[in-house]
C-alpha cells in the first residue's frame, strides 16, 4: 500500500513532464525547419558548419528539451510566491480567480493597451536581471548561456535553470503580478521564442536603419564576445534602444562580431556538468563595468 502511495505522485509527474516534452516538441521542430530553409539562402554571420552538425549539438538540445519544463514549474512557484507575498491572497479559491479577475495596476487596460506595455516592460525587466547575471557571483550561473563557442539559433535556450528562472521567467511573472493579461503573454510566447531564437541565429542580418528599433543577429551575436568587446554591451532581448538609453549599446558599422564562448578552458561540454558547474567552479566575474563607447 506505501508503495503504490509512493509511485502514484510520481507516475504523475513523469506524465506531466511528458506531456511537457509533447507540447515543446512541435515548436522546436518548426523552428529547426525554418532556419534550415533560412541557411541556404541567408549569408552567414561566421564561417561555421550548418547548426545541425555544430559541436555542443547535443547538449543544446538537451537545454531546449528540459528548461521549458523547469520553467514551467519554475513560474507556477513565482507566481504563487508573487500573489501570497503582493497581494495577501491564500485561499484557493482566490488564487484559481486571480487571473481571470485581474490585478494590479494593469489590469483594467484592454487587450490592444497591454501588449505594447507588456513587451517594453518585459525587456525593461529582462535588461535588469540581465546586466545582473553579468556581475558576480550570478556569472557563474549565465557563462552557461555564454559557454557555446559555436553560437547558433538552438544555443538560445542554453540556460542554467537558476538563470533561466530568476532572469528569463521573472520577467514574465513581474508583468503578470503588474495586472497583464495571460492570454497577452501567451499570445506573444511565439513572438518572444521565435525573436530569441533569431538573434542567436549565425546570420550577418543587422535590420540597417531599424537595427536600433529590434534586435538582429548581429547585434546580439555581439554580446556573446569578450567583455572587453561587445560582451559588456547590448543586453536588451527585444528593443536596443533600451541599451543606448542606458550606454550600453554597441554596434561597430562593418566589423562583424566572432570568437565567442567564456574564459575557462575547463568548462564542461556535457548538459549534466554544466548543471553542476556554479556549485563547484567560480569563474572570473564578467567585467561589465568597463564600458565601450556607443557606436
Amino acid at each position: 500500500m506505501a508503495l503504490s502511495s509512493l509511485l502514484i505522485p510520481i507516475v504523475s509527474l513523469l506524465r506531466q513532464v511528458g506531456d511537457a516534452l509533447a507540447s515543446n516538441l512541435p515548436a522546436m521542430l518548426e523552428l529547426a525547419a525554418c532556419f534550415t530553409l533560412v541557411s541556404f539562402v541567408a549569408t552567414a554571420c561566421n564561417a561555421a558548419p550548418p547548426w545541425w552538425r555544430k559541436p555542443g549539438l547535443l547538449t543544446d538540445i538537451c537545454y531546449s528539451l528540459v528548461l521549458p519544463i523547469i520553467t514551467s514549474y519554475g513560474s507556477v512557484l513565482l507566481i504563487g510566491l508573487g500573489i501570497v507575498g503582493l497581494y495577501g491572497i491564500t485561499d484557493p479559491a482566490r488564487i484559481t480567480s486571480f487571473f481571470d479577475d485581474g490585478h494590479g495596476p494593469l489590469a483594467r487596460l484592454g487587450f490592444w493597451f497591454q501588449v505594447p506595455i507588456y513587451l517594453v516592460g518585459l525587456d525593461l525587466v529582462l535588461y535588469a536581471t540581465h546586466r545582473a547575471f553579468h556581475h558576480a557571483r550570478l556569472w557563474r550561473y549565465h557563462a552557461i548561456h555564454h559557454a557555446s563557442e559555436h553560437l547558433e539559433w538552438i544555443s538560445f535556450r542554453r540556460f542554467h535553470p537558476v538563470d533561466q528562472l530568476f532572469h528569463s521567467a521573472l520577467g514574465d511573472v513581474v508583468m503578470l503580478m503588474l495586472g497583464i493579461s495571460p492570454d497577452v503573454i501567451l499570445w506573444l510566447a511565439p513572438f518572444n521564442v521565435g525573436t530569441s531564437a533569431l538573434v542567436h541565429a549565425n546570420l550577418d542580418w543587422t535590420f540597417g536603419r531599424f537595427g536600433v528599433l529590434f534586435a538582429s543577429p548581429v547585434f546580439h551575436r555581439w554580446h556573446h564576445t569578450a567583455a572587453d568587446r561587445g560582451g559588456s554591451s547590448n543586453f536588451a532581448a527585444t528593443f536596443p534602444v533600451i541599451d543606448l538609453i542606458f550606454g550600453t549599446y554597441y554596434m561597430p558599422k562593418g566589423v562583424l562580431p566572432d570568437g565567442y564562448g567564456v574564459d575557462d578552458k575547463a568548462f564542461p561540454k556535457g548538459f549534466i556538468e554544466q548543471l553542476g558547474y556554479p556549485l563547484w567552479r567560480n569563474p572570473k566575474p564578467d567585467p561589465t563595468t568597463t564600458r565601450l563607447p556607443a557606436q
